[in-house]
């Protein structure tokens, strides 16, 4: 993973309501047959409107940190724990390279 997009994905961890979907689907997100949530319940549990909550997922997805799954008229979502643990391990590798070794 690049520097770039790491930083893209962060920016996108740097807006409040994204962090708390993420809290909130991360344990559904787990597990040898992950479910997910879906929208309607993270919407709820938030106590987001439709719009805003659609308005986050979308660039979620767009961002690869959610990955969904329509079951019926449902759309489930959980976090993509390999893009966040990739994410997480290029900002630990820069952080400690040494300066001026880019």
């Amino acid at each position: 993973m690049e520097s770039e997009q790491a930083a893209h994905i962060f920016s996108a961890l740097g807006q409040p309501t994204r962090l708390e979907i993420l809290k909130l689907i991360a344990p559904h997100s787990r597990g040898e047959n992950p479910r997910g949530l879906p929208a309607g319940e993270i919407g709820e549990a938030l106590d987001l409107p439709p719009a805003t909550l659609s308005f986050h997922l979308k660039d979620m997805n767009y961002k690869s940190l959610v990955v969904t799954r329509r079951e019926g008229r449902k759309i489930y979502y959980r976090a993509n724990l390999e893009v966040l643990l990739n994410t997480l391990d290029e900002l630990i590798t820069h952080v400690l390279e040494p300066a001026g070794a880019a």
